[in-house]
């Protein structure tokens, strides 16, 4: 086979994949219910594949239990007590504010 003739042949499969492309969308018009059936039934193994990997497999699997606790250092512990009063400061603050009430009438 020569150059040409296999330019000529992979033209030709090009020519052949475009029209395979544009008659595509009228092919799975004309059989719009067995597609749906078949995008349904492809949905729900992949649903289920999925559920195996991520659901069934996991909780298959012992989790390793650490005897130890876990232990925060002093520095760590400062800073989230320092954090939790401000929060709380923060709160009791916005507590106190009196703020109008702004669907009565003014009269009221």
């Amino acid at each position: 086979m020569t150059i040409k003739e296999k330019l000529k042949s992979f033209k030709e499969k090009i020519r052949g994949f475009l029209f395979f492309l544009k008659r595509f969308p009228w092919t799975i018009g004309e059989r719009v219910f067995p597609f749906f059936v078949v995008m349904i039934i492809l949905a729900v193994v992949i649903g289920a594949l999925f559920f195996l990997k991520f659901v069934v497999l996991i909780s298959r699997q012992a989790l390793p239990v650490s005897s130890e606790l876990p232990v925060l250092d002093e520095p760590a512990l400062e800073k989230i007590l320092r954090n939790w009063q401000s929060r709380q400061r923060k709160l009791e603050a916005a507590d106190g504010l009196d703020y109008p009430d702004l669907f009565s009438p003014k009269g009221e």
